[in-house]
C-alpha cells in the first residue's frame, strides 16, 4: 500500500512540475506512429496503448477537434466521438503552457523523475505516465465518456482526420475503418 501511495505521490509531482516548468521536446511524432487497417466491417475502431474504442459507424453522431487551456497552466487538444449510444471517446494530449519556454535549469530534473515515475508505474501495471489518463474526482469525472491519453500532440489530428474520413466521407464504404496507434 505504502508503495502505490508513493507512486501516485511520484506521478503527482512529476505532473505538476512539469506543467508549472515545462518539459523540452519529446512530445512531437513526425511519422504519426499510426496504421490503418480493415477491421470491422460497419465499425470505426481506434487501437492504442491504454485501450479500444468500437462504435457503429451509423451511431456516431460527431466528431469534433479543439483545444483549450485548463486553469492557464494546461493547453489540452482534444478529438470527441459522440454516438447514439450512451458513450462519448475523448482523445486527449496534454501540454503544460511552459512548454516552450526557455527554463533549461530543471529540465534534465524533471527528465529523470519523469523516467524513474515510468519505470515504477510500469512495473506496477499502470503503464507509461504520458498515457495514463488522471482524473481527480469528482472535479474531472465526465460520465458516459472513455478518455485516452495520448503521448503524441499530433496524434489526435490523425484519430479526427480518421474518423471524419471513414465516418462522412467513406461513410462506411472505405477498406480502412481501424486505426492503431504506436505511441513508441
Amino acid at each position: 500500500m505504502k508503495t502505490i501511495i508513493a507512486v501516485l505521490g511520484l506521478i503527482f509531482c512529476v505532473g505538476t512540475m512539469q506543467a508549472q516548468q515545462g518539459q523540452g521536446g519529446g512530445n512531437t511524432n513526425t511519422d504519426g506512429g499510426s496504421t490503418v487497417s480493415p477491421g470491422l466491417q460497419g465499425f470505426w475502431e481506434v487501437e492504442t496503448s491504454g485501450g479500444r474504442f468500437v462504435a457503429r459507424l451509423d451511431q456516431i453522431t460527431s466528431v469534433s477537434q479543439h483545444e483549450y487551456l485548463i486553469d492557464g497552466a494546461v493547453k489540452v487538444y482534444e478529438c470527441t466521438v459522440d454516438t447514439d449510444g450512451n458513450v462519448t471517446a475523448r482523445f486527449y494530449f496534454l501540454e503544460p503552457v511552459t512548454d516552450n519556454s526557455s527554463v533549461t535549469s530543471g529540465s534534465a530534473t524533471i527528465s529523470r523523475l519523469k523516467d524513474i515515475a515510468n519505470q515504477v508505474t510500469t512495473k506496477v501495471g499502470m503503464g507509461e505516465m504520458d498515457t495514463i489518463v488522471t482524473k481527480h474526482y469528482p472535479d474531472t469525472t465526465h460520465a458516459k465518456t472513455t478518455e485516452f491519453r495520448m503521448k503524441y500532440k499530433e496524434t489526435i489530428g490523425q484519430i479526427y482526420d480518421h474518423c471524419r474520413k471513414v465516418w462522412a466521407e467513406e461513410r462506411g464504404r472505405g477498406k480502412g475503418n481501424k486505426l492503431t496507434i504506436t505511441d513508441g
